[in-house]
């Protein structure tokens, strides 16, 4: 099997494993607790808590944790509304291509009248047009959030510049960082957000759970309905076994961030000359800014679910988008700008790598490829000359 879907879920790493055993054995204690095996276990918490805050450069105070990606976006925006100095009608400025968890969220919050939502387009390079964010600002616009890199097509968002802009109006800016945390360097943009959410299974760390980080600048508030843990935002037991684990990857991802991203820039680079010089009929989208481990691309002339059972029945691992969106016919949205028509939508789809894949893997995956698509325009003609005859 050759795995090649890391955007939406990774296998965890010995080092993850390796701490969540041992906490889970060892410091199983709750860390809300006032003995002294929950105050063991607060121990590791504030240990995990300090080793994210050290990769942000802030204080172990504006990181709190979640239960993963999705609730961690969901509770950002819900505290920066609620922190807004902006006390009656708010309005929330969004792109039309962010991450189902927000997008649908969002697409809630506009139906109330205490909340108005403008969704931007995507410009023709799959980026937000600044100048266009910026002429929807109102006096009453309490936030801003954009994805800094999008799962589908790679496409990094200028989040420093737009971050830049919004200072200037006192704007709230929140950027999902889910794709982009462990795989591209965070820091240049981190001086300019307000808050960035994460998540650990993007990263080899555990399932269920993921993170916050806060601007020093942002004055949260309590959760309305009483709540005791991470600052009062949430309530629930913290997992700490999974936090610890989630740390321990975050840093190791931190420490090899830039000769991972050396390998994925020649592992991308290798998987379209091979496709190219192959004439495989795959056609990589493409953009100025991308993060090299999401490689999207349209087929020529079959749908995507079934190009993605035909690599699966080969023994490789592909998507056609989004795993949150499964169940939904929808084309992912962050695609638009790359396509003509819903048809060529369909014949979406993505692979994304990780430091583990190999060039073995590459050629592999290009061979299959050539297999693929030479049956498939065979089967093509000979119906085209069957219903032709």
């Amino acid at each position: 099997m050759v795995y090649c879907d890391y955007a939406a879920t990774t296998p965890m790493s010995d080092i993850a494993l390796e701490v969540y055993q041992d906490v889970a054995k060892n410091f199983f204690g709750n860390a809300s607790s006032l003995h002294d095996t929950g105050g063991k276990a607060m121990d590791i918490l504030d240990q995990a808590r300090a080793i994210l805050a050290d990769i942000f450069h802030t204080q172990p105070r504006q990181i709190v944790f979640t239960s993963g990606g999705t609730e961690s976006n969901l509770l950002a925006v819900d505290s920066l509304l609620r922190a807004s100095p902006i006390k009656e009608k708010k309005h929330i400025i969004t792109s039309e291509a962010e991450h189902s968890s927000l997008y649908y969220y969002f697409q809630e919050l506009s139906k109330s009248e205490d909340i108005e939502v403008t969704f931007l387009p995507l410009g023709v390079d799959g980026q937000i047009d600044i100048e266009e964010l910026l002429q929807t600002v109102q006096p009453h616009t309490s936030l801003v959030s954009i994805q800094h890199v999008s799962g589908e097509t790679g496409v990094i968002q200028p989040i420093a510049d737009i971050g830049k802009k919004l200072k200037e109006q006192d704007i709230y800016f929140h950027s999902d960082a889910i794709q982009s945390f462990g795989k591209i360097d965070l820091e240049p943009i981190l001086p300019h957000v307000d808050c960035l959410t994460i998540s650990s299974h993007k990263i080899f760390g555990p399932k269920g759970v993921g993170a916050i980080y806060f601007h020093p600048q942002v004055t949260l508030l309590p959760h309305p309905v009483i709540t005791n843990h991470e600052h009062g935002l949430r309530p629930g037991t913290v997992d700490v076994p999974a936090i610890a684990s989630f740390s321990a990857s975050a840093l190791q991802q931190k420490q090899q961030i830039s000769h991972n991203k050396k390998h994925l820039t020649y592992i991308r680079e290798l998987f379209c000359e091979k496709l190219k010089n192959l004439e495989v009929p795959l056609r990589p989208i493409t953009s100025p800014a991308q993060c090299p481990s999401i490689v999207g691309c349209i087929a020529d002339f079959v749908q995507g679910d079934y190009v993605m059972l035909e690599y699966n029945r080969n023994g490789i691992d592909i998507s056609t988008g989004s795993a949150c969106s499964i169940g939904y016919t929808n084309i992912p949205r962050s695609i638009s700008p790359f396509i003509s028509d819903r048809e060529e939508g369909n014949r979406y789809i993505r692979f994304s790598f990780s430091h583990l894949t190999t060039e073995q893997d590459i050629s592999q995956i290009v061979e299959i490829s050539n297999r693929i698509f030479v049956r498939m325009k065979e089967e093509r003609t000979n119906y085209e000359k069957k219903i032709n005859w």
